[in-house]
């Protein structure tokens, strides 16, 4: 309760009183002007005060966050990755169809033609590996046939034959044609029997087998095989490109 003073009891007096001037307001700092200014604050060496929910110190680092499709957009990858793996392996494991030619019993160099086996005595084309085209001629089988020397003798249980064959350059000189890996005999037991490296007498092994004949002209040469006794020869066959190229095959005990 304010004192009661007369007429408008109750109240609380006025400030200030009506016909008096306000107080004069503070100055700072007291006392004239000629005092120093306040200290800084906070003093010096002194930490600021923290601020409500932060202590001293610089404040830590925000937690870097990871884009929001990163996992997403790595395991896309991983699929992709192993989906082609396991597609290669399929493919490499694929069962390959491979089809397997038998040998021809006879084949032109020239035409490409297959042709029925020749006797002995007849002439078949054919070309090397770059295209030269060349004739071949079975013309004899010696049977049996004699080392060239004293110190050419076959083994022991076999005989030698020799096979002799002339070759004629028709276009171009063959390249790349060896007599010794071109003939084969195959013998009445169903065996093959490749050339063996021994002379026979009265005739030359090329020039050890390699074919060297200009266009036009003819060479002759011989090659021996082993045969072993009481097997006779069916048929002789020449493969162009040391047994890769045409064949062509002779009959001669059928």
């Amino acid at each position: 309760m304010w004192p009661s003073a007369g007429p408008g009891q109750g109240e609380p007096p006025t400030w200030p009183t009506p016909g008096q001037s306000p107080p004069p307001q503070p100055s700072w700092p007291g006392g004239g002007v000629n005092q120093p200014p306040p200290a800084a604050w906070p003093p010096a060496g002194q930490p600021p005060y923290p601020g409500p929910g932060y202590g001293y110190g610089p404040r830590p680092p925000r937690p870097r966050r990871r884009p929001r499709f990163l996992g997403a957009i790595i395991t896309l990858g991983v699929i992709i990755v192993l989906g082609v793996v396991i597609g290669n392996i399929s493919r490499s494991h694929k069962t390959v169809a491979v089809s397997v030619t038998p040998f021809p019993s006879s084949a032109s160099g020239s035409a490409g033609h297959q042709e029925p086996p020749g006797k002995v005595g007849s002439s078949f084309e054919l070309k090397d590996g770059s295209g030269n085209l060349y004739q071949v001629v079975l013309a004899k089988v010696i049977d049996p046939a004699k080392g060239e020397n004293q110190f050419a003798a076959p083994d022991a249980g076999k005989r030698f034959v020799g096979l002799v064959f002339r070759v004629k350059a028709l276009t171009g000189s063959p390249k790349d044609e060896d007599a010794n890996n071109d003939a084969v005999v195959v013998a009445s037991n169903g065996q093959n029997y490749s050339a063996d490296f021994d002379g026979i007498a009265g005739y030359t092994n090329f020039d050890h087998g390699v074919i060297h004949v200009s266009q036009g002209e003819t060479v002759t040469g011989s090659v021996t095989f082993q045969v072993p006794n009481g097997v006779m020869v069916s048929t002789v066959q020449w493969t162009a490109l040391s047994g890769f190229g045409s064949g062509v095959e002779w009959m001669v005990h059928g």
